[in-house]
């Protein structure tokens, strides 16, 4: 009977053991999170920070963004500026306690969205006539487009990447221009939007009916 409570016990000790000295993960991931190419200031936190210790933050790719940690006095808080390279990166951060101990790596995945763009191409109609706009699109559906005539101003939603305006009752030519876009994702195209032209051609006028 001590024989197999001896044997019991040493097997308890080893597992005990081997417990012990098992290694803990070495990054911890958290939900992934998206961003827009090109967004400015955006804030990332440690969740239930220990303000007596430091945190310390790194991109897998330093290109990616650029790292603020001045917002705490012990870098918790982080903004980024973010590049306009699309990509899939990974942020992490390692808390260092205030005796000098370090923390598992903990990262987040972030999806850095391209923005939408746009492409229009205009038409040539008779006075009053209906045109139709060709316009492309590229990002995430469905897509806000903003446009005017330079008198009234539009909205229309597209739900796919090739897609048509169509305005009509004008008399002369008009420059339509692209004020916006928004993709699905909330991400807004930048730069210098395109314009285009709906040229309106006069329609005869046709002199009296006469009998020779």
């Amino acid at each position: 009977m001590r024989t197999h409570m001896k044997h019991f016990l040493l097997l308890a000790f080893t597992a005990f053991c081997l417990l012990a000295v098992m290694p803990k993960a070495q990054a911890q991931f958290t939900t992934p999170d998206s961003v827009c190419a090109g967004t400015q200031d955006v804030v990332y936190g440690v969740l239930n920070a220990n303000s007596s210790s430091t945190y310390a933050w790194f991109l897998s790719d330093p290109g990616a963004g650029t790292i603020d940690s001045s917002l705490a006095p012990n870098d918790s808080l982080i903004q980024i500026d973010w590049g306009t390279t699309p990509g899939v990166y990974t942020l992490q951060v390692v808390e260092t306690s205030s005796t000098g101990c370090l923390g598992d790596t903990v990262s987040l995945d972030i999806t850095v969205r391209a923005l939408p763009t746009i492409a229009i191409v205009g038409d040539s109609v008779c006075q009053n006539d209906i045109a139709s706009l060709a316009v492309t699109l590229t990002g995430q559906a469905p897509w806000y487009i903003d446009y005017t005539d330079g008198t009234n101003n539009y909205t229309d939603t597209a739900t796919t990447s090739n897609y048509i305006i169509n305005l009509g009752g004008y008399t002369t030519t008009q420059t339509i221009t692209i004020t916006g876009v928004t993709d699905g994702y909330a991400c807004g195209a930048a730069g210098t939007l395109p314009s285009t032209t709906i040229l309106v051609y006069p329609k005869p006028s046709t002199g009296a009916i006469f009998h020779y």
